[in-house]
């Protein structure tokens, strides 16, 4: 009984995905919002199981977004890395609005599929679809001109092999019904005595009624009776005109392709079947292989391994030396350049030296030092001449005064 409930419950979540995929096909969804935001098709019970939550829940918050668009109510476009318990509380509230009952936990909605999350999405468009007054125009069936081709010719045409099996068994089984199979031939034989009329005209109706004549008197013979319906049997076929949309016809094709698909099934899983087994022993035999191989190269790899140690030790120690002689080059190089500048210097000083032209810059300094020293005196001498006749002078005036 559980099982049973289980299946009814999962029919009817099948049966609501799909019911609300349909509504959002009808409200254009694939246009305004897949092809526009470039997302992937929805299937139809996408939203029936939880298999990515972090996706269904993203796909979940953006659709319903759109709805409330749809109804005219303002939202902000959910993004991948909103709090998902903020985009819940504007859904429910927008719920709320719209006067829908929330009498489920919101902490539901987070996986993004399951019940409550498909009677969300389904309110809402419906919602939707009663704004956008969306029409229904009821279905209107073309009449497909009646004909008579080959495919009725190949389906709809009964050879009457098993019309005479059933006739000879009848024959057999009962002599009474003589009479009737008689009378049942000569109808036929008079449809094709018909058909071959239209083919070829008849010589007079006189001669016709005296074929009929001798017909039937060779009739009384039962024998005579079974090789005449063996003579004409082929050139019987009756035709039975089909309607490519009547549902028996469609049952009889489902029926035929049904037993046709299960005639071909058995044989495909015994091929199936064999090719499984044979590929499990093929991936039987590479694992075996690969534990074989693994197990006599394990020294040698381990070998490797220790060899690749060594080889990287070598490399980074070689790349250390050669970072420290280039180091030292430059070293080098300064040092040689610095020893170039003061060898420059000493042969300069040495030229200057052995010249003396040093010496004679001295003496020629000396001698100037000497005049200017002597033009010192002077002006030394001037001053203070200069500044004793000054002192005479007041002196001479202060003492004029005093004697006047």
């Amino acid at each position: 009984m559980q099982e049973d409930a289980e299946a009814k419950t999962q029919q009817l979540q099948n049966f609501q995905s799909d019911d609300l995929l349909e509504k959002l096909k009808l409200l254009n969804y694939e246009k305004h919002l897949l092809r526009e935001y470039k997302l992937k098709p929805l299937s139809r019970f996408y939203f029936v199981k939880a298999t990515n939550p972090g996706e269904q829940f993203f796909m979940f918050t953006l659709i319903c977004w759109w709805l409330c668009k749809k109804l005219g109510k303002d939202m902000e476009r959910p993004q991948e890395h909103d709090d998902p318990n903020t985009v819940i509380a504007k859904i429910i509230q927008i719920l709320e609005e719209i006067d829908v009952p929330v009498e489920f936990a919101p902490n539901k909605l987070i996986r993004g599929a399951g019940p409550i999350c498909l009677m969300v999405l389904d309110v809402l468009a419906t919602q939707a679809l009663k704004v956008t007054k969306v029409n229904y125009q009821r279905l209107h069936i073309v009449q497909e001109e009646e004909f008579v081709g080959d495919y009725l010719e190949d389906n709809a045409e009964i050879i009457l092999e098993k019309l005479e099996d059933e006739q000879n068994a009848a024959a057999l089984s009962d002599d009474s019904d003589l009479e009737l199979e008689a009378h049942n031939f000569k109808q036929l034989n008079w449809l094709n005595r018909q058909k071959r009329a239209m083919g070829d005209m008849p010589a007079s109706s006189v001669a016709t009624d005296e074929q009929s004549r001798e017909l039937n008197a060779r009739l009384s013979d039962h024998q005579e009776w079974r090789l005449e319906l063996e003579r004409v049997l082929q050139q019987l076929k009756v035709f039975v005109k089909a309607d490519a949309r009547d549902w028996r016809t469609h049952i009889s094709q489902m029926e035929s392709l049904n037993t046709g698909i299960a005639n071909v099934a058995e044989p495909t899983q015994t091929q199936l079947k064999k090719l499984h087994s044979e590929f499990t022993f093929s991936l039987e035999k590479i694992e075996s292989r690969e534990k074989h191989l693994n197990n006599e190269l394990q020294q040698l790899i381990q070998q490797y391994k220790e060899l690749s140690i060594e080889l990287s030790t070598v490399q980074y120690a070689q790349t250390q030396l050669q970072a420290d002689s280039e180091q030292q080059m430059t070293q080098l190089s300064e040092v040689m350049a610095e020893q170039e500048l003061k060898k420059q210097e000493m042969e300069r000083r040495g030229q200057v030296m052995s010249d003396g032209s040093s010496v004679q810059q001295i003496k020629k300094a000396i001698v100037k030092l000497k005049d200017d020293i002597a033009q010192l005196n002077l002006e030394v001498a001037l001053l203070v001449h200069a500044y004793d006749q000054d002192t005479v002078r007041q002196t001479l005036g202060a003492a004029d005064q005093t004697n006047n």
